[in-house]
């Protein structure tokens, strides 16, 4: 990916300067970065920076939650692996722009570096090889809009082009022996079985950006089971009130930008709920 590694480095100062750290390129760095084209005198110059961000971008967050990242080798022949990390993705990308248009512009930038980099850069040479063009340079747009403090007007347009991109590259996944509606019943769950670790590992947890990763998992799961619960209810009306219990527990462990001032769920009760979903569809 061409950009990728201008990118991180743009973003460098924004992120290390919102994350406390000291290091940040100088003018002087900036200067011959915008003078000099190969990539590779672009990482010898910040490459303290550079790893920093891809550190945090990269599984530094969410430990012991739900951010246990994909499966990349499973991800290049299993549809459901597949589909878990574009919406894994999605997920960042809807925490982040909800953030972004709460004013919160720091973390909404920062959840969309994430989307980017724990997962698209990972995953870039499968969705290369299966033809999926232009979703990293929509990732990276939004991502420079958002780290630039841009109108919520300009980020909810490139916000929206990456979820456009995110539905076409669905199209160029694994084929599956399983009924589409089956496949993208086991990612719900998985969203949900996400959503529901997260809220367990930080419900303590003050700061805002753990929140914002479960509430995207949680707003990633509702949006996918508005297409497979039809379906899903048709088949087996138990197996589909399994999952229905689950978005509605996630639905009251996140509901909206800011925690609830008392939690309406608890995580055990919460994580009951995703694991019968998930024994649900399972054998679907």
């Amino acid at each position: 990916m061409k950009k990728t590694t201008k990118i991180w480095v743009g973003l460098g100062a924004f992120m290390i300067a919102g994350s406390g750290a000291a290091i940040a390129p100088t003018t002087a760095d900036s200067a011959i970065l915008e003078a000099t084209s190969p990539v590779s005198l672009r990482q010898g110059l910040l490459s303290s920076a550079t790893n920093i961000i891809l550190a945090q971008a990269q599984g530094g967050e969410g430990e012991g939650g739900g951010e246990g990242g994909v499966d990349v080798a499973a991800a290049d022949k299993d549809p459901v692996q597949y589909n878990i990390a574009l919406q894994v993705i999605a997920a960042h990308y809807y925490a982040g722009f909800a953030a972004y248009e709460a004013k919160e512009t720091e973390a909404g930038a920062q959840m969309f570096a994430h989307g980017l980099g724990e997962v698209y850069v990972e995953m870039e040479d499968i969705f290369k090889r299966r033809g999926v063009t232009g979703l990293g340079q929509a990732l990276q747009d939004a991502v420079d809009a958002a780290a630039a403090n841009k109108p919520v007007a300009e980020v909810r347009k490139l916000y929206q082009a990456v979820l456009n991109q995110l539905k076409a590259a669905e199209s160029k996944g694994p084929t599956s022996s399983q009924p589409a509606a089956s496949v993208k019943a086991k990612v719900v769950v998985d969203m949900l079985n996400r959503a529901a670790a997260q809220y367990a590992a930080s419900r303590d947890d003050k700061a805002l950006e753990p929140y914002l990763d479960g509430l995207g998992f949680a707003v990633a799961a509702d949006k996918e089971a508005a297409a497979v619960l039809p379906a899903l209810r048709k088949a087996d009306k138990k197996k589909a009130d399994a999952v229905k219990t689950a978005i509605d527990m996630a639905k009251a462990a996140y509901p909206g930008i800011k925690r609830p001032a008392k939690a309406k769920v608890t995580p055990a009760q919460f994580l009951a709920a995703t694991s019968a979903a998930q024994l649900a569809v399972s054998n679907w």
